[in-house]
């Protein structure tokens, strides 16, 4: 029995105030590792089957408040594209009223944050986030700074994000291509990525755009602290560089109602939204159902793990997985667990 080895162990560690000899020592090790070895094989199976289970229903609630947002969402959209439909058909004497129902659907489509367990499910262009798909990654660009504008002296520039600070020596003379590949190694390891220009024609180059993930937006956001020498940025003290995001088609708060135009051009991003949605909802419909009949087998000894194990990484591929799977590896590995407790576990 576990919690027998475990107690007998305790009763020999309390009685022993003074290290024991060595040949003392090895006398114990024979009558641990006996009863470690009489440990019954279906006991350990059984653990093994209990955890899976227990795994695969905690998943299977993720799964469910996932579902449940999408739901709320396609109810969202599905009105929103109404109301916009509306405000098409009006002459634009008459449609405040319909363009004031859109921004309260709109607001409301923005203000969404679905969790399970402290994590979000939804990403800000209304994705769901998986272990094999994140949140999408936030895009922006510095107001009023364009850091891969070529100069005719050195410049050094300091860039503080939260605690960490980057110096970076932009060299004179240089392409803007080239300034851009010395800048992106550069900023990596602030967790951001050089991604394009807004525009770019003859007579000008369009600002750069930067991508960074969710957790870093929530310190950039609000502006990033830089130093330079008067080249790109003023010298001195850190000066705090606002931001601007730029906004996907597939955000709701990129999506305008005021004109004709704004209108049609919103109607088609809501229409590719709510078929987006409706996939990731039946998806996550099936492989729900398929992961409750195989934990059904597994519970009753009827099918191998390696479908449930299959079916769950497919589900991962889907949704936010739980938490719950370390603490049952933590649970197994520690082998401290009985019938009961591996019971209230599952209820």
């Amino acid at each position: 029995m576990i919690n027998g080895v475990t107690d007998s162990l305790n009763v020999q560690q309390r009685s022993q105030t003074v290290s024991a000899p060595i040949s003392e020592r090895s006398q114990y090790l024979p009558s641990v590792q006996a009863n470690v070895s009489s440990i019954p094989t279906h006991r350990l199976e059984s653990y093994v089957r209990w955890a899976k289970v227990t795994q695969g229903q905690h998943k299977i609630s993720a799964a469910q408040v996932a579902e449940q947002s999408l739901k709320q969402v396609v109810q969202l959209l599905k009105q929103l594209k109404k109301q916009v439909q509306l405000s098409l058909k009006n002459t634009p004497s008459i449609q405040t009223e319909p363009n004031k129902v859109s921004l309260k659907l709109q607001q409301r489509l923005v203000t969404l944050k679905p969790e399970y367990q402290g994590k979000a499910l939804l990403d800000h262009q209304l994705n769901v986030i998986s272990a094999t798909h994140p949140a999408s990654p936030r895009q922006f660009r510095l107001k009023s700074v364009e850091l891969t504008q070529s100069k005719a002296r050195d410049e050094r520039i300091s860039i503080q994000i939260g605690g960490a600070v980057t110096n970076i020596t932009l060299p004179a003379n240089l392409s803007q291509a080239s300034l851009s590949s010395h800048l992106a190694a550069s900023l990596k390891p602030l967790g951001i990525q050089l991604q394009a220009f807004a525009q770019q024609t003859a007579s000008k180059i369009g600002p750069s755009l930067f991508n960074t993930h969710e957790q870093q937006w929530l310190l950039i956001k609000e502006g990033i602290f830089m130093t330079g020498q008067g080249q790109r940025l003023p010298a001195g003290e850190p000066r705090l560089i606002k931001v601007i995001e730029e906004l996907n088609w597939q955000d709701p708060r990129e999506w305008k109602f005021t004109s004709q135009s704004e209108l049609k051009q919103s109607m088609a991003k809501i229409s590719k939204s709510l078929s987006k949605i409706e996939l990731q909802l039946k998806d996550l419909g099936e492989v729900q159902q398929k992961v409750r009949l195989q934990l059904k087998q597994i519970n009753n000894g009827k099918q191998q793990d390696f479908d449930l194990q299959s079916t769950l990484q497919r589900l991962n591929t889907l949704m936010q997985p739980s938490p719950f799977t370390a603490h049952i590896r933590s649970l197994m590995a520690q082998a401290n667990v009985n019938r009961n407790q591996v019971s209230s576990l599952l209820g």
